[in-house]
């Protein structure tokens, strides 16, 4: 088991509003001693049926127990109100996993207060967050892309779970349930699989340092997926089946990592050699600047089979020091420089030193100091529109592929 400072390691995992308390409510993690899971929400209804060590109502004085019925604004009033009792929950805690639905009121006016408040602690904390279908309409996936801009800064990964495109895993057929039920499923498997690799001894050990060193400020982007396969040809099925996890193809996902950790849980029968061959696969399929930290934890109830999840992060890019007459810009001289809300330039932007001389006569050409099209320092989502409107029509965000909008299911493998 993982320690801190020779203490027992201490894992929250939190359900913020109405959709994350469902989903740490379906967790099935009793193997595991040193978790604690808590449900916090404004329904009192709907935390009598949840099956959690604790529940939390808030604000009761403001909405009667009866919810915020979607409302932001009124969130953000039980959030402000409440900042004393939700600081007390988030005490004493080693790591910290937020799971919350985005796009309503309660949940995502919750997240952002528990983001805040331990952003200045020395806990870890990791976010899993639902995103609203696109039939939920323009307002829901307006406050969840609001939302998820400000959690990006402020914790240490986020692990955005889109329902749309987690919906591409059912059936064409499947419930309304049945699809929350899939988002769910991601969630299980992530926490499973990080609280696997922190609290059971395995044939590879990695211990709470090792999920630091990938995590090591908060801000930046983060890559996450999971294979499983089981059967005669387990690894190279679960290898095919991470490599097509459609968490691992959203246009947000990190083009390079900083720090990549992969974790494989498999039956007794995984040997040395496959797991060499599964770390070759990975580190020639995931770009990284920094070796790839990996364990393996071997689980004797199963046999021929095997789980990789993988947890990258690309953390925020450096601000370039301005240079003085006569010096140099290289990547080196950027490696203490401060922090921005964007990600890493990648190296290869660099490929010679730039001398500031050349960096004025070429201003001086151009006639002008616009830097519109300074394409290396965009956010990825979007490419280099980011900074523009959605392109809105008739209620449907065209930005979202044609697939996805209109609910055609897309087989990934056959």
């Amino acid at each position: 088991m993982s320690t801190v400072n020779n203490h027992p390691l201490k894992i929250k995992i939190i359900g913020l509003g109405g959709a994350g308390s469902n989903m740490i409510s379906r967790l099935k993690l009793d193997e595991f001693d040193a978790i604690s899971t808590i449900a916090v929400n404004t329904d009192t209804q709907a935390l009598a049926s949840l099956q959690c060590d604790e529940t939390v109502l808030v604000g009761s004085s403001i909405t009667r127990g009866l919810g915020t019925g979607g409302e932001l604004e009124i969130g953000k009033k039980v959030a402000e109100a409440e900042r004393g009792k939700i600081a007390e929950k988030t005490r004493d805690s080693d790591l910290i996993i937020l799971v919350v639905g985005l796009g309503g009121g309660t949940g995502s006016a919750l997240v952002t207060a528990v983001a805040e408040l331990t952003a200045n602690t020395d806990a870890l904390v990791l976010v899993f967050a639902t995103l609203p279908f696109s039939f939920e309409g323009a307002r829901r996936k307006h406050i969840a892309e609001e939302c998820l801009g400000t959690l990006r800064k402020q914790v240490h990964g986020l692990i955005p779970l889109p329902n749309d495109v987690l919906l591409q895993e059912g059936e064409e057929d499947a419930s309304v349930l049945n699809a929350f039920a899939i988002a769910d499923r991601w969630v299980e498997r992530g926490i499973h699989s990080l609280c696997t690799l922190l609290l059971k001894n395995g044939l590879i050990n990695q211990d709470f340092g090792s999920i630091r060193s990938v995590f090591q400020r908060q801000g930046g982007k983060t890559l996450f997926g999971i294979g499983f396969a089981e059967g005669e040809n387990y690894v190279k099925e679960a290898l095919d089946n991470l490599f097509l996890c459609p968490l691992l193809h959203m246009g947000d996902r990190p083009s390079q990592l900083d720090r990549i950790l992969v974790n494989l849980i498999g039956s007794p029968d995984l040997s040395l050699s496959r797991i060499n061959e599964i770390m070759s696969f990975a580190s020639k399929r995931f770009s990284t600047r920094e070796d790839i930290i990996f364990g393996a934890v071997i689980d004797p109830t199963k046999s021929q089979s095997l789980e990789i999840s993988v947890l990258g992060k690309a953390e925020m890019e450096r601000k370039l020091p301005e240079a003085k007459d006569g010096e140099e810009i290289t990547p080196e001289s950027t490696k203490d420089s401060e922090y921005q809300s964007v990600e890493h330039v990648d190296e290869a932007t660099f490929p010679q030193p730039i001398h500031q001389s050349k960096l004025k006569a070429k201003s001086k050409e151009a006639g002008n100091t616009q830097d519109e099209f300074g394409f290396e320092q965009c956010e990825e989502q979007r490419g280099y529109f980011e900074k523009t409107d959605r392109n809105d029509y008739q209620g449907e965000d065209l930005d979202v592929p044609t697939y996805l909008r209109r609910g055609i299911k897309i087989r990934l493998k056959t």
